[in-house]
């Protein structure tokens, strides 16, 4: 059959191409990743226009390649062209044969955990680009999302980081935590429970202020705005295998103290959240995806920035530090037209998330050159919940 033939019509076709993708995806994600000659940093479903998921064209199976390279620069590396990588694991002998659609995107480089930015302190000033109108790189008086932050234990004064603060919740029992990404405010799985999380992250404080707070201790006293209660390991890969990982998240208690928390303080880059969005699922009379597929975020290094959902299920590496970790079942997102860069730089890590109706639907962690990764929102309240141990969590 030839390819992105089918043998169904309109929105059955389309919810049958759908179902077929995904199971295909499952059986056949590792096998293209693991093996070096298909130089894919990630493959994924999305739509053969390249373009958001919910528009016309059809479905398809996407490679993301760190660049597209000429057929014969391909076959001098000795390389496998996407189409022919996904013929040999569908076992069919041509591209031509396969009864689904395929697609190629650049990513521009390999993906990495989204700040990227701990550094030793003497190159403070020179990383994470230029600030955004909004200047999301200092001290706030207001706990908002959007804002810089970070882990400073086991490394400050020796190294300065920030990632960014993401969204709030409350559990069941009236607490309220501040949500990040693990690799954010727990360190990498190095974090413990009762770290402090302190606000500027320690790479945005100024020559003056690091000079008045020389030790953790009083750093803690002067900016502490929260204390790590939560988060989901993160699983590398290992002599024993690779593991998959489903999110990269971590939550701290917001502690009382001289910072303004209240409803009003929050509004602001973007405005309050309301609520949790519905996942992107296919609609099976139109057999178009559901859900608001442009999105938006608050982050600490390049401020609010528009983009677009391009891909599902996204199946990759990630790089965090000297370390890999495979991620599935994720978000891909690409800069809107609108956008006058990219969508996430170094320092955007914990970024919720949002679409038009400012439900949050992601939890930045990752991005390459071009492209940003994110968590679906419900795979990272449900693992939060569980390693908080409550009944609920309401995003406020």
């Amino acid at each position: 059959m030839p390819v992105g033939a089918d043998r169904h019509n309109g929105s059955d076709g389309e919810a049958q191409r759908f179902s077929r993708l995904v199971e295909w995806l499952d059986s056949n994600a590792d096998l293209l990743l693991d093996n070096p000659d298909n130089n894919l940093v990630a493959v994924g479903i999305g739509k053969k226009s390249a373009g958001r998921i919910d528009d016309d064209s059809p479905f398809c199976i996407t490679g993301f390649v760190e660049e597209k390279l000429p057929k014969k620069v391909i076959s001098s590396r000795r390389l496998s062209l996407f189409a022919e990588a996904a013929a040999a694991v569908s076992h069919v002998g041509r591209p031509q044969e396969l009864d689904f659609e395929i697609d190629v995107v650049e990513t521009g480089s390999p993906f990495r955990a989204q700040p990227g930015l701990k550094l030793p302190s003497g190159q403070r000033g020179l990383h994470g680009g230029p600030l955004p109108t909004l200047n999301l790189q200092k001290r706030f008086e207001a706990v908002r999302k959007g804002i810089g932050i970070t882990n400073p234990h086991r490394a400050y004064p020796n190294q300065l980081s920030v990632g960014t603060l993401g969204f709030f919740v409350r559990d069941d029992d009236g607490r309220t935590y501040l949500v990040s990404n693990n690799h954010v405010i727990a360190d990498g799985n190095k974090g413990r429970k009762g770290d402090s999380i302190v606000q500027p992250g320690t790479l945005d404080l100024t020559q003056s202020e690091l000079n008045l707070m020389p030790t953790l201790t009083k750093l803690k006293a002067e900016l502490q705005i929260a204390t790590l209660s939560a988060f989901v390991d993160i699983q590398f890969h290992d002599t024993r295998g690779i593991p998959f990982n489903e999110v990269d998240c971590a939550a701290a208690e917001l502690t009382d103290g001289r910072r303004d928390f209240s409803e009003i303080a929050r509004v602001g880059l973007g405005g309050n959240l309301n609520g949790v969005a519905t996942p992107f699922a296919l609609d099976p009379l139109t057999g178009k995806i559901t859900g608001d597929t442009r999105v938006y975020k608050a982050g600490r290094t390049t401020g609010w920035t528009e983009g677009e959902i391009t891909q599902l299920a996204v199946v990759t590496d990630v790089r965090f530090g000297t370390n890999l970790a495979r991620f599935r079942n994720q978000l891909g997102i690409f800069a809107s037209p609108d956008n006058s860069g990219a969508f996430s730089r170094a320092g955007d890590s914990g970024s919720a998330i949002v679409n038009s109706r400012q439900e949050i639907v992601g939890l930045l962690f990752a991005g390459s050159e071009s492209r940003t990764l994110a968590n679906p929102i419900q795979s990272v309240l449900d693992a939060l919940r569980g390693q908080l141990g409550v009944q609920s969590l309401t995003v406020i």
